[in-house]
C-alpha cells in the first residue's frame, strides 16, 4: 500500500483532498520527522485516528513544553493545530513561566522547587533531563534538553554559588567539560528564549532542521512567514509564492452511487479495500470474479476512499453508502432535518429541555440491561441522557453560530416555547389567509395519457433518478386533481429540475392548455427556450419567447399568436407580469428561481397562481417559498440524488495565481474542454482578458457581460457553445441555467465579494457531464473578513453533489437568519431554532386547517420505557456520526413494512445481527403500531405494565383496543390508562412480544407462554 510520493522541500502539492491519502504519504516520508500544522483541533483528531490505523506514532503538541521539547528532539512525526500554535507561540507567554535567580539574593529553596514543578520539572535521583534533585542545601537541575546541569548552593536562604556544567551523556551522570560560575540564570520551559526576547517560537525554529508540513492553512497569518523564512517545509495547499515549486499528485475522491459503478472501478485498477464488512465484500468480489483486490479489516470512521491513476483505495464511506439505500420520508420537515448531519459539538434542540450541545453516544448498563443514550450538555455543565429510541425529540439547532444554552430544571425553555407559539399562531393565520382561496376554488382536472407521457420520457437521453421520477409522478398527480397545483421543486444545480417541468408542460399540451415558463433573467430565458425547442421538437409543440430584448414588432406578433392559440408554450421573463396578456386557454405556469424576482413581481405571481396550476423550481433551499412548503401550505418535491455519472466538483481556494490558471487550463484543453472565467467587473474586464491571454497563449477568449446588446451577447454565447472560443470571460450573467457540457473548469475571481449561494450556483455551471469538474476561487487576501474566511472554507467543505441544503444552513449560521419566513420577522425562531420553529408552525397550520383542538407538538409521540437491552453495536458502523444519523433515519420511519425492509437490509450487511439490535427494531416497530392505536406511553409501574393513551381517546376506541387483547390480561385504570401484572410474563421482552402480536396479529413473533388466562 504505497503511493510512492517523495515529499520535497519548498513544494506545494495540489489535488490532494483526502486525509487518508495525506497520512499515507506522510508515513512514507517519516524519515523527515515532520511537524504537521493543521487548521483545527478537529483535524488533529482525524490525523491521530488515521495514524493509529497505520500503526504509526504521532505526537500531538499540546502546550509550550511539548513545543520546546520538539526543539531538542524532532525524531517523531508531530502535529499541532494553528489555534494551538497561535496560543503558545508568543514570547510573552513564555516570559511568565521563567524564574531568574542571582547570587547573594534571598530565596526560599522550597518555593523554587514548587515553581520548577509547575513548569514541568520532575524529581530524579539520577539527573535525567528536565529534572531536579535536592540534597541538603544544594539544589541540582538538568535542563530541558539534558545538555546542561546546574548546581545551586544555599547558605541559609541566600544563594552562595551557581555552577553550570556541560553534559556529554544526556541521560547519565557522566559530566565533562569546564565548570562555569554564573552570576544569574533563567529556569523554566522557555530557557532557550532567554537570549531571544521579542522573537516568537517560529522565528527560533527556522534555525533548526525541522521539516514543516502545512495542511490547509491558507488563512493562517504565519503562513507567509514560514514560506519566506523556512528551508524545510512543504504544503498540502495550492498557495504560496510563485518561486515555490508546484506538483499535481492527481489523487481524487471516489464518487460511487451504486453497486454497478463500484464493480466497474474495481475491474479498472488494482484496489485496496478497508472495511469492517469483510465477508460482504469478499462475497461480492468472488461472485463477480474480480481479481487484484486486497481486503484489510478496519473499524476506523476516518478512512475515506480515494483513487490514483493506478490504484483504488476503497473504504466504508463508499461501501456503506453503496450497499445501504436511503429511504424516502413523507414529512418534509423531518426529511430536511435528516439532511442536517449532527456531529459531536453541534448545538441541538430537545423539544422538552431546550438548546444544548451534542456530546456523543454513551452506553449505560443497569441490572444487566444495556441501553444507548445521546448525551447533551446544558448550561452550568448539566447533562441530559436521551434514549436513542427517543432521538426524534432532538433536532439540529440552526439560526446563528452561538446560541444561548438552556438551563435544565428552569422555566427558561417553557417561556421560550410559549413566546414562539404565540408568534407561530399569528404567522400560521397570515399564511393560511393568503393561500386559503387556492384550496377552496375548483380547478380544471388534467387527464393523464400514460402512453404518450411514457413516449415523451423515453426521448430523454438520460436515466431518471428515483427522486426525479417521484417528482414527475407527484406533479402529474397534482395536475390530475380538481385543485390547482402549487408545488415547489427543490434540487441542487444541475439536478434536472427543468426536465421535471417539461413533463408538466407536455401534459398541459396534451390537455389542450397553454403554458408559461417564467424566468427572472433574460439569459436564462433564452437558455430555457433553446432547451424547449430541442426537447419538444419531435412532439409538435409550438414555442415562443418574449423578453425586453425582443423588438416591438416581434412582441406584437407573439402576443397575437398567444391570443389566437398559435403557441403552446411561452418562455418569458418578468415582462409577462407587466403586460396585459390575452390567453386563449392558460393552464399551467412554471416559475424558475422565484426568489430572484422583486417584491412587486412576487405579489403579481401570487395572484396569478390562485386559479391556475403552478410549479416553482428552486436551487435555493430556504427561500420564503420553501418555508411555506414546510408549513404544509405548498406541496414540495426534493431532488437529492445526483444524476447518474455526475461527480463532485473539485473546489480550490487560492490567492490569484497565474501558475494555477496555466496548469488548470492546460489540463482542460488537453481533454478537449473549455473554460469559464468569472470576473464580475465590467470596467476592467478587458485588462483581465490581456492577463489571461498572456497565460494561455494562442487560445481564444471571448467576453460577455450584461452591458452588451442582447444580440451581441447571444451571438458570443452561441459562438462559445459552438466551440469557436476556448475561454468565456464573463460577469455573473452565466450564473443561472446556462448548460455547457463541454465546460468543466471554472475560475471565480475576487470570490470574497460573492455569497455562498452565488458561488454554489456558479460552481454548478461545470461538472454537468460525466467528466470531473474543477472550480478555482481566487481572492485578495488583504480584504478577507472573518465571515468571508468562514464562507470560503464552507464552500470547499460542501463541494459534494447535493450539498445545497447544508450550504444554505451554514450561510444562515454565518450571516444570521434575517427575515427567513418572508412575512414578518420572528425573533422566537432564534430562541428555539428554525427546525423546531417550522415543525411547530406545520402543526399549527394543520390544526387551523382541520379545525381540531390544538395539541402541543409531541415529537416522537410514543415513549416505551421497558428493561430491554436495545442498541446497535459500534462495530456495525463506520463511526459515531454514521451511527447517530442511522438512528435518526430509522426513528423517522412511520411504516412497519419499510422498517422491516431496512432491518432485513441491515441484517444482510451484518450477518452477526445481535439480539440487542433486534430488540431495538422491535421497539421501533411497536411504536409504529402503537401510534395508530393512540398510545403515548408503554412502561413499567411498580408491579404492573402500563399503557397510556392520548387524553382525547373515546370510550369506543378504548373498547376496540381491549378486543385486541385475546388473552384478556389488561384491566382498566381510567379512560386513558390500562394495566396488567408483570408476573404474568417472564420478562419485559416477552411483554413486548405480546404487544407486537396483539397490535398486529400477522406479525411473526412468538406469543409468550407464561400468560395466565383471566376469566
Amino acid at each position: 500500500m504505497k503511493l510512492q510520493v517523495k515529499i520535497e522541500a519548498k513544494t506545494s502539492y495540489i489535488h490532494f483532498w483526502n486525509y487518508f491519502s495525506k497520512a499515507i504519504i506522510i508515513q512514507e516520508n517519516k524519515n523527515l520527522y515532520p511537524l504537521i500544522i493543521v487548521e483545527s483541533e478537529e483535524k488533529v483528531k482525524i490525523y491521530k485516528k488515521i495514524f493509529l490505523f497505520l500503526s504509526q506514532d504521532l505526537r500531538e503538541i499540546q502546550n509550550e513544553a511539548d513545543l520546546i521539547e520538539l526543539f531538542f528532539d524532532n525524531s517523531w512525526i508531530s502535529i499541532i493545530s494553528q489555534e494551538k500554535l497561535r496560543e503558545i507561540n508568543e514570547y510573552e507567554l513564555f516570559k511568565k513561566r521563567v524564574i531568574e535567580i542571582k547570587k547573594w539574593e534571598n530565596y526560599n529553596i522550597n518555593e523554587i522547587i514548587g515553581k520548577l514543578t509547575s513548569f514541568g520539572y520532575n524529581f530524579s535521583e539520577y539527573g535525567t533531563k528536565w529534572s531536579y534533585k535536592k540534597q541538603g542545601d544544594i539544589l541540582s537541575l538538568v535542563n530541558i534538553s539534558g545538555t546542561k546541569e546546574y548546581t545551586i548552593s544555599f547558605w541559609w536562604e541566600y544563594i552562595e554559588e551557581i555552577i553550570e556544567r556541560e553534559r556529554k551523556d544526556f541521560n547519565g551522570q557522566i559530566i565533562a567539560g569546564k565548570k562555569q560560575e554564573k552570576e544569574s540564570i533563567f529556569f523554566g520551559k522557555n530557557e532557550i528564549l532567554k537570549e531571544e526576547k521579542g522573537k516568537n517560537i517560529l522565528e527560533i525554529f527556522r534555525e533548526k532542521e525541522i521539516f514543516i508540513i502545512l495542511d490547509w492553512l491558507e488563512f493562517y497569518e504565519k503562513y507567509d512567514f514560514i514560506i519566506a523564512n523556512f528551508e524545510y517545509f512543504a504544503s498540502f495547499d495550492i498557495v504560496g509564492a510563485a518561486k515555490i515549486k508546484r506538483k499535481d499528485l492527481e489523487i481524487f475522491d471516489v464518487h460511487i452511487q451504486d453497486v454497478e459503478e463500484l464493480k466497474k472501478i474495481l475491474f479498472q485498477r488494482k484496489s485496496y479495500i478497508f472495511t469492517k464488512n469483510e465477508k460482504l465484500i469478499q462475497n461480492f468480489i468472488d461472485y463477480n470474479n474480480i481479481d487484484n483486490c486486497f481486503i484489510t479489516a478496519s473499524n476506523s470512521s476516518f478512512l475515506k476512499s480515494f483513487w490514483t491513476k493506478d490504484v483504488n483505495y476503497i473504504c466504508d464511506d463508499i461501501i456503506l453508502k453503496t450497499f445501504i439505500k436511503r429511504r424516502i420520508r413523507k414529512s418534509i420537515a423531518k426529511d430536511l432535518d435528516l439532511l442536517l448531519k449532527i456531529n459531536s459539538g453541534d448545538f441541538v434542540v430537545h423539544i422538552d429541555h431546550g438548546i444544548g450541545i451534542f456530546n456523543g453516544l454513551v452506553s449505560k448498563e443497569l441490572g444487566g440491561i444495556t441501553k444507548e443514550y445521546i448525551e447533551i450538555l446544558y448550561k452550568n455543565d448539566d447533562k441530559l441522557f436521551v434514549p436513542t429510541t427517543e432521538i426524534e425529540r432532538i433536532s439540529k439547532y440552526v439560526w446563528g453560530e452561538n446560541p444561548k444554552l438552556t438551563g435544565l430544571g428552569t422555566k427558561e425553555w417553557k417561556t421560550s416555547l410559549e413566546k414562539a407559539e404565540k408568534d407561530i399562531e399569528h404567522i400560521a393565520e397570515e399564511l393560511l389567509s393568503v393561500y386559503a382561496s387556492r384550496k377552496i376554488e375548483k380547478w380544471f382536472s388534467f387527464e393523464i395519457n400514460t402512453a404518450k407521457i411514457q413516449a415523451f420520457q423515453s426521448h430523454f437521453p438520460y436515466i431518471y433518478t428515483a427522486d426525479q421520477q417521484k417528482a414527475i409522478d407527484d406533479v402529474l398527480e397534482d395536475m390530475e386533481t380538481n385543485k390547482n397545483m402549487d408545488r415547489l421543486l427543490v434540487g441542487d444545480v444541475g439536478f434536472w429540475k427543468t426536465e421535471v417541468a417539461f413533463n408538466a408542460l407536455y401534459n398541459s399540451f396534451l390537455n389542450k392548455k397553454q403554458a408559461l415558463l417564467i424566468s427572472p433573467l433574460v439569459v436564462l430565458a433564452y437558455e430555457h427556450y433553446q432547451k424547449a425547442l430541442e426537447r419538444f421538437g419531435p412532439f409538435g409543440l409550438k414555442i415562443g419567447i418574449l423578453t425586453r430584448l425582443e423588438t416591438p414588432k416581434k412582441v406584437s406578433e407573439t402576443l397575437k399568436k398567444i391570443a389566437s392559440w398559435e403557441l403552446d408554450i411561452i418562455v418569458w421573463t418578468h415582462k409577462v407580469l407587466s403586460e396585459k396578456i390575452e390567453y386563449k386557454n392558460l393552464g399551467l405556469i412554471v416559475i424558475d428561481e422565484e426568489h430572484k424576482f422583486g417584491v412587486e413581481d412576487k405579489e403579481k405571481i401570487k395572484k396569478m397562481r390562485i386559479n391556475i396550476d403552478c410549479l416553482s423550481l428552486s436551487a435555493t433551499p430556504i427561500p420564503r417559498s420553501l418555508n411555506m412548503a414546510l408549513s404544509g401550505i405548498r406541496d414540495i418535491s426534493l431532488l437529492r440524488e445526483a444524476p447518474h455519472g455526475r461527480k463532485d466538483i473539485k473546489t480550490t481556494v487560492s490567492k490569484f495565481d497565474e501558475w494555477i490558471i496555466e496548469r488548470a487550463c492546460k489540463k482542460e484543453f488537453e481533454r478537449g474542454g473549455q473554460v469559464f472565467f468569472v470576473h464580475n467587473r465590467v470596467e476592467n474586464i478587458e485588462s483581465m482578458k490581456n492577463i489571461l491571454q498572456k497565460i494561455i497563449g494562442d487560445k481564444k477568449i471571448v467576453i460577455t457581460h450584461g452591458q452588451l446588446q442582447w444580440e451581441q451577447l447571444e451571438n458570443r454565447i452561441l459562438a462559445f457553445k459552438r466551440k469557436e472560443y476556448d475561454v468565456l470571460l464573463s460577469t455573473t450573467v452565466i450564473e443561472n441555467g446556462i448548460d455547457f457540457s463541454n465546460v468543466n473548469t471554472i475560475f471565480i475571481n475576487e470570490c470574497q465579494s460573492f455569497g455562498l449561494s452565488q458561488i454554489h450556483q456558479l460552481r454548478g455551471r461545470v461538472g454537468r457531464s460525466e467528466r470531473e469538474g474543477y472550480c478555482y476561487l481566487f481572492y485578495k487576501k488583504e480584504n478577507l473578513s472573518d465571515d468571508t474566511i468562514k464562507r470560503l472554507k464552507t464552500i470547499v467543505k460542501y463541494s459534494y453533489l447535493g450539498s445545497w441544503f447544508e450550504l444554505a444552513v451554514k450561510d444562515l449560521e454565518i450571516r444570521g437568519g434575517g427575515d427567513i419566513l418572508g412575512i414578518r420577522q420572528s425573533g422566537q425562531a432564534t430562541e428555539i431554532g428554525i427546525n423546531l420553529f417550522l415543525e411547530l408552525l406545520e402543526d399549527k397550520i394543520e390544526q387551523l386547517k382541520q379545525n381540531w383542538p390544538y395539541i402541543k407538538k409531541d415529537k416522537g409521540d410514543i415513549s416505551i420505557d421497558l428493561n430491554i437491552s436495545a442498541l446497535i453495536p459500534d462495530t456495525y458502523f463506520n463511526g459515531e456520526i454514521d451511527k447517530i444519523n442511522f438512528y435518526r433515519e430509522i426513528e423517522t420511519i412511520r411504516d412497519k413494512e419499510e422498517l422491516n425492509g431496512v432491518m432485513e437490509e441491515f441484517k444482510s450487511i451484518n450477518p452477526d445481527f445481535s439480539p440487542e439490535t433486534e430488540n431495538l427494531f422491535n421497539i421501533l416497530k411497536c411504536k409504529i403500531l402503537a401510534k395508530k392505536l393512540k398510545i403515548i406511553a408503554i412502561k413499567r409501574v411498580g408491579i404492573h405494565y402500563e399503557i397510556q393513551f392520548q387524553s382525547h381517546i373515546t370510550v369506543e376506541e378504548l373498547k376496540n383496543f381491549l378486543q385486541l387483547d385475546k388473552e384478556v390480561i389488561f384491566h382498566i385504570v381510567s379512560i386513558d390508562k390500562i394495566r396488567t401484572l408483570k408476573k404474568d410474563f417472564w420478562n419485559d421482552r416477552e411483554f413486548l412480544d405480546y404487544l407486537l402480536k396483539m397490535f398486529d396479529p400477522w406479525e411473526e413473533i412468538k406469543v409468550p407462554k407464561k400468560i395466565k388466562l383471566k376469566h
